[in-house]
Order: C-alpha cells, then structure tokens, then sequence
C-alpha cells in the first residue's frame, strides 16, 4: 500500500508525494542525488530520506542547515510516520498520509495549459442560513467575499480552513487549519479567541491575545480574509423629511387682522393700475438703461463661456500597464498576464522579505488578477543559506555573501592559498544556484604577499618588511630620509590594492651620515651612465648594478660620486671620483 506527502503550504503547495515503487526514496533540491526534487531555495541537496519499514516509514533529516521538521518539532533521529503527521521540509508543509488523495489534489505538473475560470464554491461551508439567529457573520475581503453565516445562541465554532474539523471554513492559504474559536453564549454574547495561530487574530486592527468580547460592527481580520459582527436585533434609525402643508399650518390672529386691515387698501389698487400710462420716460434714461443691460448681457456671456468646459474623457489604461506600474518599484521582477483566465505569473529576484510582502500587496489590492503563480526569489534567504553553509567549513570562515542590489551576489574575504579559492569555486558550482549573478571578490593572500613584496623590491626598499593578514598591511624596517616622501605615496598607493583595508606604517627614516664609509676597503675604476644617471660601477675588477651584492652587502643605489649599500639593517657607502 501507498503513502503520500501532501503539500498543503508553501511554495510547493498542490505537490502530491508517492511513495510506492521501492523501500527508500530520497527528497532534495539536487536531480542527481534526490528521487524527488524540490525546487525550494530553502531544501537542501539531500535534504530527508523515507525508508519503508516493517514497523511503517520511516523519516529521517540529512540537513544540517535547515533541518526537517515533525509536527513543528526538529528531527534528530529517524521518526516512525503516523497518520495526519504534518511535516515541513524547507520552506513546504507536507501532511502524510496512506489513504490515497483525490484526483483534483495531484501534483502542479499535471495541470494543462488551459485557461482557467474560477467558480465560487460554497460546498465547503456548513452552516445553513436558513434560521435568522440573533448575530450574523459577514465576509468583506478575502477568497471568500460577500458570504454571510448566522450565529446560533449558545453555540461555539472553529473557524479555519480545515473542512473536516472547522465549523466555518474559510478557503484562504493564510489561514491556519484550525485558526480562532467563535463563542454565543446563553445570553446572546459572542467572544472570539485565538487558537495558537500563524498570523493572529486582529479586532479592529488590534492583535488579541486572551478571549475578546465582540459588539456589533466589530472587524476581524484572519490572515487576509475580514468579516464583519452584525446584530440582528440592533435598533436603527430611519430619518425622513415630512411635507410642509401651508393650508394646514394656522395663522397668527394678529396675521389675520393685517389681512383684513389691507383688504380695503387691495381695492383700490385696480383704480390706480393704469397711472403708469400716463408716466413721461426721458430719453437719456432709456439710453442709459439699453447700454446697461448690454454691458450685463457682454459680461453674463463672458462668465458662461469662461467656466463652461466639456468634461475631460480619462482614458482607461489596460491591465498589462497598470501591472507594469505596479512593478516599477522592483526592475528585477518580470511578469506574463492572462487577460483570460485573469491570472499572473511572476519570475525575477527582490531584495529582502519585506520587499516581496510589499509586492503581494500591491498585486493582491488588483481587481482583475484573480491568482498569482509567485516564483520570485528572495535574495535574503539565498546569502543568508549560503553565508550559514560557508560557516561550516573553518577555511572559509572569512568568506562571505551579500546582495547589493536585487538579482546580484557579490562574495568577498579573504583565502590564504590557491588551493583553498579553487576549493571553494568548486563548492560553489555544486551549492549555488545563480553562478551567473555572482561576483567573485575573494583575495587571494599569498597572490597579494607577492605582489607587495615585488612592489618593495622594485622600488629599492629592501630594509621594509611587511605582515599582511585579513586585509590589514603592516609594514616595518628602515629607509633613507631623503626617500620618506616617495615612501610615503608607496603607502597611500598599497591603499588602492583590492584586498588592502588598513595600512600601518611603522617603517623608521634614518640619515645618510649614519652610513658606515668603506670608501678604503673598495675602489671603484670605472662607471657606466644611462639617462645621466650612473647605471653600474666597475668595484675591484666586477661591474655591479644595483640589487647586486658586494660581500654580502646590497647595493641599494649607485649616485654620480657614492654607491649605497645595505646589510642586516646596516648602512654603508663608497665614495668616489673618476675625474
């Protein structure tokens, strides 16, 4: 008989797990060692190993870095597999199971291309709305928007996503199996508190941790799915505008008196009606009054045609430039859109977990992408994995990952030998799964000893010495006074050398007249001249240059009348005059 490893959370989730065809079978993050491969940044190359047992399967951990782990606890030991066991292995939570899944849960691979139209569906959900109960539970954001449940009094229910353990099931990855407990007591008071899970329960935007009391109107957000508290039997006001009725309203007795003082007054009006007849108008008043209202008539035509405006058409942008907006903030991620089915496919790399949480914000607040197949890399997680396995190895301890910048790797620190960076490139190749977005800076320092020390010769100073030793240069010896200018620009220039942190000069600067003369002992017959420099000396029959040695001695620079040398930190010179 079968057993399967389901996985129900993580970037994995939907993969279905056989193990059927042998006695042991191997998950990882490498095809050539793995049975199953787990393409997770966070799985290891041999990350755990089933093996099937009289007793039953048996798991056992292989990664050092990222354990395995059983029912949130690590895996030390083999552990005996038992029915319903949820194992997490990287970044994927895997429930095992001996009862064979359904079709619909098969592994990614064997969907089609086809396009995909999501359907509602409210199998899941157990309760029935048919009674009217004194609160009601409605969904306003999340998979599960516009669905409405009635709470019973004196009822408790589990709300998750578990369909067979939870009363409301709510069919959202961010929330746990078995996520908060919903209480209606005798009294008709409801109380929620949190059942240890992942991402909290959050009561007006407050995260609760002991039983919270609930009234009408209250928000409570689960993961990304809220729903609203309403009371049934809350009183509401309705407010109305009433008609006002002139003819029902009573006057005042002093109102009616003035109407019939000014009754007689009303008669005599019509005898006057036709005086303005007999009125005379001037003409200048006429002239004045025309002008005056084509002035008004110039100005009310010159306000309309001012504010009047069409209204301004804002053209609709498509889909594919409003997800491209969206994206701007992260030039390292790259998108395909289905206008069809309305799903988004991402690839690309983001800079830390922060980043990628801003990302799946800004998608998920898009009407029109209905799902996101997310394969966007974390660099954060990928430096800090590989920082830890580094770690491992003590000649490496001075190596270190970072990423400056989305979709780039730069390694830097410090190798004693060739042999170790040629050790290490062969490590990487093995473990590192973007070798084309890394940049090797790590110094080499028996490479960097040399290339000081040919620096310090080509310059004639053969009394300094130096210690190097991650990254800090420490120079000491001796040199001429005369030289302690150039000297000091050599020691600013071994500044510039990649690899070179710190410089500490301790080198002394002694005088010419402490060399010892031996100008008797030697005699020089001859000289030859290159650029009006003396090149070599003719010293008792032997022509000698510099870096040449004299009894043991150096000569450290050969001047028109003196040659410079140099023994165990000694200082001697040989004076002469061939005019």
């Amino acid at each position: 008989m079968a057993a399967y490893l389901i996985a129900e959370e993580g970037p994995l989730s939907g993969l279905v797990i056989r193990f059927e065809d042998g006695e042991e079978w191997v998950l990882g993050r490498d095809p050539d060692e793995s049975g199953q491969v787990l393409e997770d940044p966070m799985v290891s190359r041999k990350h755990v190993i089933c093996r099937l047992t009289p007793e039953g399967y048996l798991l056992e951990n292989l990664s050092a870095v990222n354990p395995a782990t059983q029912n949130g606890k690590v895996i030390t030991e083999p552990v005996l597999l038992r029915e319903g066991d949820i194992i997490q292995v990287g970044s994927t939570f895997f429930h095992f199971t001996e009862t064979e899944p359904a079709s619909h849960e098969s592994s990614p691979q064997d969907f089609t291309d086809e396009p995909f139209f999501e359907e509602p569906n409210t199998s899941s959900f157990d309760l029935p709305n048919t009674d009217q109960g004194h609160w009601m539970l409605k969904v306003i954001s999340g998979p599960n928007t516009g669905a409405e449940f009635n709470i019973e009094t004196d009822h408790v229910y589990i709300v998750g996503k578990d369909p067979n353990v939870c009363d409301i099931v709510f069919q959202d990855l961010s929330v746990s199996r078995q996520h908060a407990r919903l209480t209606s007591d005798a009294e008709g008071i409801i109380s929620i508190e949190d059942l240890g899970s992942r991402n909290g329960v959050l009561v007006n935007g407050e995260l609760i941790n002991d039983r919270k009391v609930l009234l009408s109107q209250d928000l409570i957000a689960l993961g990304t799915t809220s729903f609203l508290i309403i009371d049934r039997l809350e009183t509401r006001e309705t407010i109305f505008s009433p008609l006002s009725y002139p003819a029902a309203i009573p006057l005042p007795p002093s109102s009616l008196e003035t109407e019939e003082s000014e009754a007689p007054l009303a008669q005599e009006s019509p005898a006057r009606a036709h005086d303005w007849k007999d009125l005379v108008i001037p003409k200048k008043h006429v002239a004045i009054a025309t002008v005056f209202g084509v002035l008004v008539l110039v100005v009310f035509l010159s306000m309309f045609a001012l504010f009047s405006s069409k209204p301004i058409q804002v053209p609709e942008k498509h889909p594919t430039v409003l997800i491209q907006e969206a994206l701007s903030p992260f030039p390292e991620v790259q998108f395909s859109w289905s206008g069809d089915s309305g799903k988004l496919f991402l690839v690309g790399h983001v800079l830390t977990d922060v980043d990628h949480q801003k990302l799946t914000y800004i998608l998920n607040e898009m009407p029109f992408v209905h799902s996101v197949e997310d394969n966007v890399v974390i660099d954060e997680y990928v430096w800090q994995n590989m920082n830890a396995l580094l770690a491992t190895n003590p000649e490496w301890k001075a190596v270190t990952i970072h990423s400056p910048v989305p979709g780039k790797f730069v390694m830097r620190g410090y190798l004693q030998t060739l042999d170790q960076a040629q050790a290490l490139q062969d490590y990487m190749n093995r473990q590192f799964p973007y070798l084309d977005r890394l940049d090797n800076q790590v110094v080499i320092e028996s490479n960097l000893n040399a290339q000081i020390q040919g620096i310090l010769a080509a310059k004639g100073y053969n009394n300094v010495t130096f210690q190097l030793s991650n990254g800090e240069l420490v120079l000491s010896g001796t040199a001429d006074q005369d030289q302690e200018e150039n000297f000091m620009q050599l020691a600013e220039a071994f500044k510039t050398l990649q690899g070179i942190r710190m410089v500490k000069n301790f080198v002394v600067m002694s005088l010419d007249s402490t060399r010892t003369d031996i100008s008797t002992k030697y005699q020089i017959t001859g000289a030859s001249m290159k650029d009006g420099q003396s090149y070599s000396v003719v010293v008792n029959g032997k022509i000698l240059t510099r870096g040449d040695l004299l009894d043991g001695m150096m000569i450290t620079s050969i001047e028109p009348n003196m040659v410079l040398l140099e023994k165990d930190g000694l200082k001697f010179k040989i004076n002469y005059n061939l005019q």
